[in-house]
């Protein structure tokens, strides 16, 4: 695909930095709709409420390192392949918690899920959060931060990519998971 269908003018302006968090986000519907300008499209997978971590979940680590899973991508030969990356999360004594490892470049920034137990023999998979970049046992920014960092945003944030006085937002009626175009 050529540059000039890709190249979106104040791309980077476009992200709100949640703070010293180590995480920005941005809406998508500016991000859609230039993609319609320019005859293309994608879809977005959001971490729902329903399967992100709860305080409760995020509470629940402790020091003694547990499975964790990273859904990103290996980048090999210039190919980005989806790729499930097994690893181990732990707390540390500084109330931070760590992937325990490296992780592939494509990795950063990649939503990581734990098992979290219910009653019984029973669990839940969650996502507990994202990983940041660093040299080995790289941190995750957690959802209990990142709900708070959300929450403390004002409600003046900055417009949607696209969005200006003159050519305002075009909202597409929300699409649940059971809904999408293939």
């Amino acid at each position: 695909m050529s540059a000039e269908k890709l190249m979106m003018i104040d791309f980077a302006e476009g992200w709100t930095h949640l703070g010293d968090l180590g995480v920005a986000v941005m809406p998508t519907t500016g991000l859609h709709a230039h993609g319609a300008r320019k005859g293309w499209s994608w879809t977005t997978d959001e971490i729902t409420e329903g399967i992100a971590a709860t305080e409760e979940d995020i509470a629940g680590l402790g020091e003694h390192p547990i499975a964790a899973y990273v859904l990103g991508h290996v980048i090999e030969d210039g190919a980005r392949e989806q790729a499930v990356v097994v690893g181990q999360v732990t707390r540390t004594s500084g109330d931070s918690i760590r992937w325990n490892g490296d992780l592939p470049l494509g990795c950063v920034g990649a939503p990581v899920f734990i098992s979290a137990r219910l009653s019984g023999d029973s669990f839940k998979l969650v996502c507990l959060g994202v990983t940041l970049p660093a040299d080995g046992h790289h941190a995750i920014a957690s959802f209990d931060r990142i709900r708070a960092a959300l929450n403390s945003l004002p409600p003046d944030i900055p417009p949607a990519l696209g969005e200006t006085a003159d050519r305002p937002r075009q909202v597409e009626p929300k699409r649940r998971w059971w809904q999408r175009r293939g």
